[in-house]
Parts: structure tokens; C-alpha cells; sequence
């Protein structure tokens, strides 16, 4: 099951690349959101190589999840990888500069499951697909204008 959206974002790519892998800002996030996590490599904060292992809330209960970067293209693209029980997810951020000062940004999600209750999970969850798909599209829309924000900040100031 794969999600995708895509968004402008008013400020250059590589100022867009910066805040997508500042990973101790979204770590700080995560913490307010009650994630639980560690680093696997704490020496390796950025690059390939990079990951984590979570605990993140999931109907109810805590899953543990196992990501880790697995290309790091600054400032065109970023992907990881992460494994949840019979769940392998690929998340994926392609950025193209349409201007010296615009930036389209794509994300995707997709999530296949290994095992036949992990299968069944994902059946269930395509019966909500279109609710959640608004729902990510919603949350990137308001990281990306809360990017563009930021860069009108930093430019004025």
C-alpha cells in the first residue's frame, strides 16, 4: 500500500534538504509525541547508515520499529527503510528545484507486509486508504508550509 504527495515549498532546496535531515530536531519531536527511540550508530548522525530503533504507539499498543537511511543524495533525495513485525516500509523524499528560491518536494510512503497477519492488517487499513491519505497529505502540506515559514523567518531576520 503506497501513499504519495507532493508539495511546493517557498525556499531553496538545499535549505529544505537541511530541515528534512536535521534528525535531532525531528527526534525532539518524536519525544513530544511519546516515541520512544535510540540510535543504533550515536557517531553517525547524517549519511547512509544512519538509523534508529523505535517504539512507536500503533492501535493501541507499542510496536517496536527498526529504521536506518539508505540513500542520502543532499540536496535531491532522501530514503529510509524501516521493519515493524511483518511490515517492511520504504519512505521516500525527492526534492526538484524549480526556481533558485521554490522548491517541489515529493514524499512517499509504502508499506508491504511479509507475513500473512501483517497481510491482513494492511487489507484492513486499504478500507480507510482514501481518509488516510488525506490525513498524510494534511500533515505534509503543514510541515512544508511551516518549512516555508521558516525560510521567510531566517530571510528577514
Amino acid at each position: 500500500m503506497k501513499f504519495s504527495t507532493r508539495q511546493d515549498i517557498e525556499a531553496p532546496a538545499d535549505f529544505v534538504f537541511g530541515h528534512i535531515t536535521d534528525f535531532e530536531g525531528l527526534e525532539r519531536q518524536a519525544m513530544r509525541r511519546g516515541i520512544d527511540f535510540s540510535r543504533k550508530s550515536p557517531t553517525q548522525p547524517r549519511g547512509v547508515g544512519a538509523g534508529w530503533t523505535l517504539k512507536v504507539p500503533f492501535r493501541g499498543k507499542l510496536r517496536d520499529l527498526d529504521a536506518e537511511i539508505t540513500e542520502f543524495d543532499a540536496p535531491n533525495a532522501l530514503m529510509a527503510m524501516a521493519k515493524s513485525g511483518g511490515l517492511n516500509m520504504e519512505i521516500t523524499t525527492e526534492l526538484v528545484p524549480l526556481s533558485a528560491q521554490r522548491t517541489r518536494v515529493t514524499f512517499g510512503y509504502d508499506v508491504r507486509p511479509t507475513t500473512l497477519s501483517a497481510r491482513i492488517l494492511v487489507q484492513s487499513v486499504k478500507f480507510a486508504k482514501s481518509t488516510l491519505q488525506k490525513r498524510f497529505e494534511k500533515r505534509v502540506k503543514t510541515y512544508c508550509q511551516n518549512l516555508s515559514e521558516q525560510y521567510q523567518v531566517a530571510q528577514s531576520g
